[in-house]
């Protein structure tokens, strides 16, 4: 079933990959699916695409049912037997007091997790959010409980998106670079567990590459706890944050009444940013004495670091938490202390690392340091 079709661009996608890998249109068109859609022209315009089928390859779909209807009254006709949901649900934002989820794709995900229940499964193109949001946390948890296999693939919409017809409507001019995606896929299993993907990045000439590639799933169903879905940068990131969670974290080192003041941007992309004075668009941490302050300096513009942030955080807000949550090793702590010396000299001429960006007609200034200490794995 697949619960919002449109104008069934997931549809005729899922009989294109059957015939490119060997299904022949007659063992086609057995299939038994339900197409359901609130909106009769759409459901009109997908008919009469699927009759053109059936006319050039001779056959007939007397299985698929058209259904027009809203899904999420809960009213659809099951059959008696395992169902597979697949499909990209709308991402709306619900009014106020017609649900308990901030967004209508919650809503499509948990009935059709009701309804397919421990033997079927979902498919289903969903917001990021999904994996790390406080408005979802239920949600997980409800993916968790059901017991079988929770798989996540994560993407992010920079340098290049994952959707190139933007959004319909929207008044964004930016609208494609709107979109960051999680392909979520609940399946049933013997050995519940959560697997996630990094969240991936790619430059156009790598697109075709990277969609065509299976995606790398690290189990971090150990990391439930944290109360989101992990999206591991790499093995080596995962294999450092395995040892060092429960360990001391960065926020130990502060001082409230600290003279020495560390800014950190509050937005970051590719790399870290570190301004010279605290503003509202930076958060700002302080330390009673100049090595903690250079401590934290090697740590928050570290390699190991940066992976931490796309891991946990949502890979556009570096939060006050990201930073003081982010767990510290002894190793790691040891190889810090040896590039104190080369800190120190960093920070005195970090003029030389500003760079300066042009946002809503005002130029910002952050200090770019991601290239200057050796890699901090080297201690994990």
């Amino acid at each position: 079933m697949e619960p919002s079709v449109g104008a069934g661009a997931l549809f005729f996608a899922l009989l294109e990959k059957f015939i490119r890998i060997g299904v022949s249109p007659s063992v086609l068109s057995e299939i038994r699916v339900d197409l359901v859609d609130i909106n009769k022209h759409a459901l009109s315009f997908v008919k009469q695409s699927l009759l053109e089928l059936e006319v050039s390859w001779n056959v007939k779909f007397e299985r698929v049912r058209f259904v027009c209807g809203d899904f999420l009254r809960g009213n659809l006709e099951i059959l008696n037997r395992p169902v597979v949901f697949f499909g990209n649900p709308p991402f709306v934002t619900n009014k106020v007091g017609h649900s308990k989820w901030k967004n209508s794709f919650a809503d499509f995900l948990e009935l059709a997790l009701e309804t397919c229940g421990t033997d079927g499964a979902v498919h289903f193109i969903v917001p990021i959010s999904i994996a790390f949001s406080r408005d979802y946390k239920k949600l997980r948890q409800m993916l968790v409980d059901r017991g079988g296999l929770v798989a996540l693939s994560n993407f992010d919409n920079i340098p290049d998106t994952l959707f190139k017809s933007g959004k319909p409507l929207h008044k964004n001019t930016n609208k494609s670079n709107s979109q960051r995606c999680s392909l979520i896929s609940v399946l049933p299993a013997k050995k519940p567990s959560v697997m996630s993907t990094q969240l991936h990045r790619w430059s156009k000439k790598g697109r075709k590459n990277l969609l065509e590639t299976r995606p790398r799933y690290y189990d971090v169903s150990d990391f439930l706890t944290e109360g989101q879905f992990i999206r591991p940068k790499s093995s080596a990131f995962l294999n450092y944050y395995r040892n060092a969670v429960g360990q001391s974290v960065l926020g130990g080192m502060e001082s409230p009444r600290g003279k020495h003041e560390l800014n950190v941007a509050s937005v970051a992309r590719n790399f870290i940013g570190i301004r010279d004075v605290g503003d509202q668009a930076s958060q700002s941490l302080s330390f009673e004495s100049e090595h903690d302050f250079l401590r934290a300096f090697i740590i928050i513009t570290s390699d190991v670091f940066m992976d931490y942030w796309l891991s946990i955080g949502d890979g556009f807000h570096l939060t006050r938490s990201n930073l003081v949550g982010f767990p510290v090793d002894d190793r790691l702590q040891n190889r810090i202390d040896k590039l104190i010396p080369q800190a120190r000299r960093v920070w005195t001429v970090r003029e030389h690392f500003a760079k300066e960006k042009l946002n809503s007609g005002a130029f910002t200034r952050s200090f770019d340091f991601s290239n200057v200490f050796p890699s901090l794995y080297e201690a994990a």
